[in-house]
């Protein structure tokens, strides 16, 4: 199983600074992951291979603006079931302001197409405004069907 993630080579919070009147010139490049190991060791993974400075907090999120939450689950869980199989996600970066603001920061180029849209998404979610995420055919292996849920009747005496 793996996963595709999509970051920009220089990380917006790098010391590779720009001014924000000049184009972006950062490339992006595309990771993949295997998220079949402890949580722990997919941050570090993903820290060291986008060059994510040591305390900056990221998450990754899918095209919807869902976001996977991996510095909340503990160190050990697996993340096999967080994920869907060759599904690309994206490396958000939540910067806290000085007025408490969170700022988000989609890792893509800011010429990119989606760039404002998944941050207007991801800001969505944050505020508590995002739909949860549908049911994908992951959760069910091929060929197989989940029964439907049935509520138990009441016994007769």
């Amino acid at each position: 199983m793996y996963v595709s993630v999509i970051y920009k080579e220089a990380p917006e919070l790098s010391a590779q600074r720009r001014r924000s009147s000049e184009p972006d010139p950062s490339i992006e490049k595309v990771l993949l992951v295997n998220p079949n190991c402890p949580v722990r060791i997919m941050l570090e993974y993903i820290r060291k291979r986008c060059r994510l400075g040591k305390f900056t907090e990221f998450d990754l999120c899918d095209e919807t603006g869902h976001l996977m939450g991996l510095f909340d689950m503990p160190t050990y869980v697996y993340t096999t079931d967080k994920f869907e199989h060759k599904r690309t996600y994206y490396i958000i970066i939540m910067k806290q302001e000085a007025d408490r603001r969170i700022s988000v920061l989609p890792q893509l180029n800011h010429e990119n197409q989606i760039y404002m849209d998944l941050k207007t998404k991801v800001k969505k979610y944050l505020a508590g405004d995002g739909t949860p995420p549908t049911p994908t055919s992951a959760s069910t292996p091929p060929g197989k069907v989940t029964p439907p849920v049935t509520k138990p009747s009441a016994k007769k005496k």
